[in-house]
């Protein structure tokens, strides 16, 4: 049976297209959501309503604030949260990683905590009005995520140059093909070898070779999902793994799930948030900057 669930996504405004990939609102009246979050792009969330817990490898994080962060995963974690749960959120780019909380996304992999650690009891009061207006049906759900956005853009600082550079040439590198050259990479950036796997490192949250890895999964897993599957794309992702068994212990570590057309089951929640839209809107950031 479906779990009965809505996501909306909404377009930033264009002054902040660079640092995020859309603003989300998600619900449900459920009383119990049990999932995995494939943690692909940092976000920053505010829960008017629900608690719970993401269970990691070592530790279970548990969701209690009503702003909280991550900066991305190296699996997909299980979590379970309590209804009913409404969700009012983010998607940052590394850009927006970085320009929002000027810490390095490698420090906070494979975490799940609140806001405020990173961002100061701004966050606090700030997820606590909003919420209480939310709650109170006086504030629709398209305009909280507006005032999300407004929020980060009033605290978003510059990032030097040529590590701008980098993240776009990054990007590019990540959108050019399901399994990229690694090679490739070092020639397209300024830096020498270890300087370039550092920075990369410090932005996108892992070495350049497992953020190809893993986003190669979630793309595959993405486009695994559409109905409308052609069969170039169907080529394309072939190519990229050794083999199908390959690909499907790939896909079920960063994204938790086997797509269906490979004889698993895909959950209904993760599904839907394997939508291309997050990956084909951070590939849109090179054109956006102009390079």
């Amino acid at each position: 049976m479906s779990l009965p669930f809505s996501l909306t996504y909404y377009d930033p405004p264009e002054h902040l297209r660079r640092h995020l990939t859309v603003l989300f609102h998600w619900s449900t009246e459920v009383p119990v959501v049990k999932d995995r979050h494939s943690g692909a792009l940092g976000q920053l969330n505010i829960f008017p309503l629900g608690k719970g817990e993401m269970a990691f490898e070592n530790y279970t994080q548990k969701v209690e604030a009503k702003a909280n962060l991550t900066s991305g995963c190296s699996y997909a974690p299980k979590f379970t949260m309590y209804g009913p749960w409404h969700s009012i959120g983010a998607t940052l780019t590394p850009l927006g990683w970085a320009s929002l909380t000027r810490v390095p996304a490698s420090d906070h992999v494979d975490r799940y905590f609140p806001a405020a650690e990173l961002l100061g009891e701004d966050i606090d009061a700030f997820a606590d009005n909003l919420s209480r207006d939310y709650n109170a049906g006086v504030l629709p759900q398209d305009q909280a995520c507006f005032m999300l956005g407004d929020w980060i853009a009033e605290r978003l600082q510059s990032v030097p140059a040529q590590h701008e550079l980098l993240i776009e040439r990054t990007i590019g590198w990540l959108g050019g093909a399901l399994n990229p050259d690694l090679e490739q990479l070092f020639d397209l950036l300024p830096y020498s070898r270890r300087q370039a796997e550092r920075l990369v490192e410090r932005y996108f949250g892992f070495p350049p070779a497992a953020v190809a890895r893993k986003y190669r999964a979630v793309r595959a897993a993405a486009l695994l999902s559409q109905e409308d599957l052609t069969d170039q794309e169907e080529a394309a992702i072939a190519d990229a793994f050794y083999d199908q068994p390959h690909m499907v212990k790939e896909i079920a570590r960063y994204c938790g799930y086997t797509p269906s057309r490979l004889g698993g089951e895909g959950q209904t929640i993760m599904t839907t948030l394997m939508q291309m839209k997050n990956f084909d809107r951070l590939q849109a950031f090179r054109a956006r900057t102009g390079e």
